[in-house]
């Protein structure tokens, strides 16, 4: 991001950007902060918007190849065209020709890296993969935010208030609002404030499901998820993340009794370590064979709900009785 910022101050503009990955809410920031730095407010002339996989490619080049009208730039911006799945030779060379008063942004969901225009795009322009941050990052990122708030807050009630809202910064920034909110007048976030006014995330409450089942704890489960229900969390989309958090163990059991360590796992997996490493935590309370027959057992309660054989809720329960 601070690339992209660097260009549009110093006004050495790459002809081409490519911003993707899974951090939604950086990827939102870094696209409207590029065209509040490119175009200017109402300029409707030289700013051309394409969405949608049918976005077609004489059509975008016939806009690119147009000079702009009273202004330095023109910004086409390109939103999930899938150039970056399917290959599109047609856009691949021609990006090797694009006037240099023509800045084009593709915002992309999915993208192959192995992909003809993302190699030309990785040629002639900018790639900026907005991943996941680590916890470490998602601390200074919130210290920063509260800082300027005047707000404070302790290392230990930092690391609570990443356990209960996650790693998705669209949540945390929507909780940190709140937080901020709820505590004027004073500079101290306690965790009682965390408590009164930031709602867990999914995720968080499905660990936490987990952990109880895991220690026998199956009023505290059944809680949680009565919780869950409360504020309209459907059934099915907690069966689906308690069979996750089921396979997430399993590989992590798996991978552990080969003796890998948690950074390798980590790399393996696609995830980041701290959340390795309260798997593994977790993952004492289980067998091997307790993890894959949960699993299963999950698999078979959602079939048997798509057959009509089941009743939702009814499906959740049985699982968390049956393990706990």
């Amino acid at each position: 991001m601070k690339n992209i910022i660097k260009d549009i101050e110093k006004n050495e503009l790459k002809r081409v950007y490519l911003i993707f990955g899974e951090e939604k809410y950086l990827i939102r920031t870094i696209k409207n902060r590029m065209i509040k730095g490119l175009v200017n407010d109402g300029d409707t002339m030289n700013f051309t918007k394409f969405a949608g996989k049918d976005s077609s490619v004489k059509e975008i080049i016939q806009t690119c190849d147009t000079l702009p009208f009273f202004a330095e730039h023109r910004v086409v911006l390109l939103q999930d065209t899938g150039f970056f799945k399917t290959s599109n030779d047609e856009m691949a060379e021609y990006m090797k020709d694009i006037p240099e008063s023509t800045v084009m942004i593709f915002i992309e969901s999915e993208v192959d890296k192995r992909n003809k225009v993302y190699k030309q795009v990785k040629n002639i322009g900018y790639i900026c993969e907005c991943s996941r941050m680590n916890r470490s990052e998602l601390s200074r990122w919130i210290l920063v935010r509260l800082n300027k708030e005047n707000k404070k807050i302790t290392k230990e009630n930092m690391n609570y208030l990443l356990e209960k809202l996650g790693d998705d910064m669209e949540n945390i920034v929507s909780e940190l609002d709140k937080l901020i909110s709820y505590t004027m007048g004073r500079d101290v976030i306690d965790t009682d404030d965390i408590d009164a006014v930031c709602i867990s995330e999914i995720t968080g409450k499905i660990f936490e499901m987990v952990d109880a089942i895991g220690s026998k704890n199956q009023k505290k489960a059944l809680d949680l998820y009565y919780d869950l229900i409360a504020v309209r969390e459907a059934p099915m989309k907690i069966l689906y993340m308690l069979t996750r958090q089921f396979n997430i163990m399993l590989q992590v059991k798996e991978m552990a009794q080969k003796g890998k360590s948690a950074g390798e796992m980590a790399k393996n997996m696609g995830m980041q370590s701290f959340i390795i490493n309260k798997t593994l935590s977790q993952c004492k309370n289980f067998k091997l064979s307790a993890i894959r027959n949960a699993v299963n057992y999950c698999l078979k309660m959602e079939e048997a709900v798509k057959m009509g054989n089941m009743n939702d809720k009814m499906a959740v329960e049985l699982v968390i009785v049956k393990y706990s």
